[in-house]
């Protein structure tokens, strides 16, 4: 019976990142169980630590595949805590990341302790806008701040904050979120040139 019990994890680790998603149910499960809900006007916060399995070639500090891998913990603990998960479960809608901007500012150095704060900064009818900052224990220093675009599939602004605090007054666009849709525009219309 132990045998197959170890077959079984094994082919998992092979053909599933079967560490994803026990972090994903480790900080969800966290969240539920320690946490208060709140609102979307509200900061949520989630932990790590930078360890010998998210450092560069150079084994010195946290590679930049990991600050990715650790916003989508981050994320997915936001919409569990403020209950957009819940929201866009109920409709059978999605929040598909649609852009990010990443600005590093230091690194992340290996053994060192960060938490990773979630903020809701914008939102218009199909899309969310959430910014994310990495800040290290020891100082304080924000490490990285990243902008990410939540396409909202199925699912509209309205029925996505229903019964959720703090969303019946959508706050002003920030000035950089205004820069950055203007630079994905081009973006986006250089592409179409090509194709």
């Amino acid at each position: 019976m132990l045998c197959y019990f170890a077959i079984a994890l094994l082919i998992s680790y092979i053909f599933f990142d079967v560490n994803y998603f026990l972090r994903i149910a480790f900080t969800i499960g966290i969240g539920r169980l320690f946490q208060k809900k709140c609102g979307v006007n509200d900061t949520t916060t989630i932990y790590g630590f930078c360890t010998t399995q998210d450092v560069d070639i150079f084994l010195r500090h946290m590679n930049n595949a990991r600050y990715v891998r650790e916003l989508d913990f981050a994320r997915f603990h936001f919409y569990d805590r403020t209950g957009i998960y819940e929201n866009i479960t109920k409709v059978n809608g999605h929040a598909l990341q649609g852009a990010s901007s990443i600005r590093y500012r230091r690194t992340i150095p290996i053994f060192t302790a960060y938490k990773v704060e979630t903020k809701l900064a914008y939102w218009d009818e199909k899309t969310l806008f959430i910014e994310q900052k990495f800040i290290t224990l020891n100082d304080g220093f924000v490490r990285a701040i990243v902008l990410s675009r939540q396409n909202l599939l199925n699912v509209d602004a309205e029925t996505l904050f229903k019964g959720i605090p703090g969303a019946d007054q959508r706050p002003e666009c920030p000035e950089e979120i205004k820069h950055w849709l203007q630079s994905i525009e081009v973006s986006s219309a250089k592409l179409r040139k090509k194709d």
